[in-house]
């Protein structure tokens, strides 16, 4: 099997003039390819184009090179004009996302009884995230440098907008997902720093300036050293040549996982999770992605696996096709993909005919047996070109986890699928799991490690007294020397308020770590929990000094305020608002320190933002109903009770607010 993919000499013959001239142009903007200091190796991409234009430029048009960006560095397909609007009927939430001297903005507001707009919220969209192919969603960046989703998307399929995966429900996390490091891996290029020693409970932080887009070196590897050479030293070609990788050539296994880094990925409820210790942005090109990421297959309740589609199950459908063990790890990605070229939409059908036809013959194509045997709806054939191989083995298919677009299905079937496969779907509720199971297990893991890796992907998509229970048996054999898996322990038992237990482990964790921020963060919580209210605040003391940490200063406030020192409570809810300025419940408690204040005109408006930063936040309804009550603004507090009553997470405690009123 041939591979279509054209492997270019990585040395070339120095360049034309027209290249040489985006030579110093790009020596100018990259350094002249020299790699930063704490950069790993990485210089800008441009310096890629000095010797590989023609492969650079056409990459630009590539999905993958237009994956994150800053607005207006990309084409705009969005339709942002004043007339554009989004209602979510099961939020009861408007949207508008709107263009202003080329900045590009979030809006969300609800409406009350008389069809006002109230609980406004405007936050400026920071990065765009996709090519656009398919959809585009959009983040913004809190003062932290944590990034935040937003929860509106733009699809290309219907022209409009609409909710972003996983918000098409009433109860979403409005504008507070935040955007983990592991999401980052593969929807951009590393950011400018050589190592990100943080782990996984640690805080979610970003530099401001970030690469637009996922360039050349995530797959051919840094850089730094092999454009050096090529600019300054062409001595020892071989040298020169094995200073960065081609994918292409590598041995099958080495060379699928620079793919299947990013595109393995059999659920997007339960990912696999990279291994304990290792730098969020470690994976380098050549090397085994066992040695690095976990990779996990599950099995869900009612549906199984050959039946599962996602938008990321590329390579994971084709393994599941006749052709890829027959093949013997000569049909891959690269088999049909040129990861450096779009291919013209004109041009599709003979292109991939060309990669079947590499092993298949015309001679094997039933296309006219098939149409005369067929009975609709199971089979469609009408319409399909006999030269359109993928048309008809690899049909378009309406994904589960992104409802409002259609993909390639990359599971090469003998039978073409019917209109069931297009039909319009509701997003999926949260599958139920039933079992899970670590992938490759020869390259990777074995005995009770691999157990403690089953059970964290189990917690971490969800609270699950089982699988806590299972880890802290498993962790008592494999005794892991990362400090990760005792965190996701401790996670469990917070949130099951097992406050004793979690306070030991952590005492361990402190003795072992002593200088593990997460652990001394929660101690302080376990401590309060505990009734020692005050060792609790003097833990976060000292840790809120100098940081930007959020969680920090808003527990601080919050121990504050439960000992009734609402002077100090108010400057440490403040910060936290400054650091992350939509969590509604540091307005909530800013507001209730306000009211204990006498400063009510403040303690209203708080209140309001609260509500704004999340319109279901029932306690927000209560107290701001209280202070307009106090002020005297009766019928204010009624209209707002109402309200409360259609989009309250609890309405029945509004309800009994009500009833209790004598009027």
């Amino acid at each position: 099997m041939r591979l279509l993919q054209r492997h270019v000499d990585p040395c070339p013959a120095w360049p034309t003039a027209a290249a040489a001239l985006l030579w110093l142009l790009s020596s100018v903007a990259a350094g002249a390819g020299e790699a930063p200091p704490d950069s790993g190796g990485y210089v800008k991409d441009l310096s890629c184009a000095i010797c590989h234009a023609d492969l650079y430029q056409p990459y630009q048009e590539v999905g993958m090179a237009r994956s994150f960006y800053r607005p207006g560095h990309q084409e705009v397909i969005e339709d942002f004009s004043e007339e554009s609007h989004y209602f979510h009927e099961p939020s009861g939430r408007h949207y508008e996302m709107r263009r202003r001297d080329g900045r590009f903005f979030f809006r969300r507001y609800q409406l009350d009884a008389e069809g006002r707009r109230i609980f406004e919220l405007e936050q400026e969209i920071h990065w765009v995230l996709g090519s656009g192919n398919h959809a585009r969603t959009y983040l913004y960046q809190a003062p932290t440098g944590e990034l935040y989703q937003l929860p509106v998307a733009w699809y290309r399929e219907t022209g409009s907008w609409g909710m972003a995966p996983g918000y098409d429900r009433a109860d979403h996390e409005g504008v507070l997902r935040r955007v983990r490091k592991e999401c980052m891996f593969c929807h951009n290029a590393y950011p400018g720093v050589a190592k990100d020693e943080g782990h996984y409970w640690e805080p979610q932080v970003y530099p401001e300036d970030l690469p637009e887009g996922t360039g050349c070196q995530r797959c051919h590897g840094p850089a730094g050293e092999h454009v050096r050479l090529a600019l300054h030293d062409r001595s020892d070609l071989k040298r020169l040549r094995t200073s960065i990788v081609n994918p292409g050539r590598l041995e099958p296994r080495l060379r699928d996982d620079v793919c299947y880094g990013c595109h393995m990925q059999p659920t997007v409820a339960l990912a696999g999770l990279r291994r304990f210790g290792r730098d969020a942005y470690a994976f380098r090109p050549g090397e085994p992605l066992s040695e690095h990421f976990v990779l996990v297959d599950v099995d869900v309740e009612g549906e199984s696996r050959s039946e599962r589609f996602e938008i990321n199950h590329h390579p994971y459908r084709l393994e599941q096709s006749r052709c890829h063990p027959a093949s013997e790890g000569k049909l891959s990605c690269l088999t049909c993909h040129d990861p450096h070229r779009k291919v013209a939409p004109q041009d599709r059908a003979a292109h991939y005919r060309a990669a079947c036809l590499s092993c298949h013959t015309l001679d094997a194509c039933r296309l006219d047996e098939m149409a005369e045997t067929a009975a609709p709806p199971t089979i469609e054939t009408a319409g399909v070109d006999p030269g359109d191989c993928v048309g008809c083995h690899m049909p378009k298919r309406r994904p589960s986890d992104v409802v409002h677009t259609v993909m390639t299905d990359h599971r090469i079937r003998r039978r073409p699928g019917g209109p069931e496969l297009l039909a319009p779907r509701a997003e999926a509720e949260a599958p139920v799991l039933v079992d899970v199971e670590l992938r490759d297990p020869e390259r990777g893991l074995e005995g009770a490690l691999a157990e403690v890796y089953r059970a964290v992907v189990i917690l971490r998509a969800g609270p699950s007294s089982a699988a806590a229970d299972y880890l802290e048996k498993m962790l008592a054999v494999a005794k892991p020397e990362s400090v990760e898996p005792y965190l996701d322990l401790v996670k469990l038992r917070l949130q099951q308020q097992r406050w004793q237990e979690a306070e030991a482990i952590l005492q361990w964790i402190a003795g072992k770590y002593p200088g593990e921020r997460t652990a001394k963060q929660w101690l302080g919580l376990t401590a309060f929990q505990l009734g020692r209210s005050e060792e609790a605040v003097e833990r976060l003391r000292g840790l809120a000094e100098g940081s930007v940490e959020q969680e920090i200063w808003f527990n601080l406030g919050v121990f504050l305020t439960l000992g009734d020192r609402y002077e100090e409570a108010v400057p440490a809810l403040e910060r936290a608002i400054e650091l992350q300025p939509h969590r509604a419940p540091a307005w909530f408690y800013l507001c209730y320190n306000q009211r204990q204040l006498g400063t009510l005109d403040l303690a209203v408006e708080s209140c309001g933002r609260a509500l704004a930063s999340d319109p279901t936040y029932s306690r927000a309804y209560l107290l701001s109903g209280e202070i307009l009550s106090q002020r005297g603004e009766r019928d204010h507090a009624l209209r707002l009770y109402r309200q409360g009553l259609r989009t309250a997470a609890k309405p029945e405690l509004i309800r009994e607010v009500l009833a209790e009123s004598p009027n």
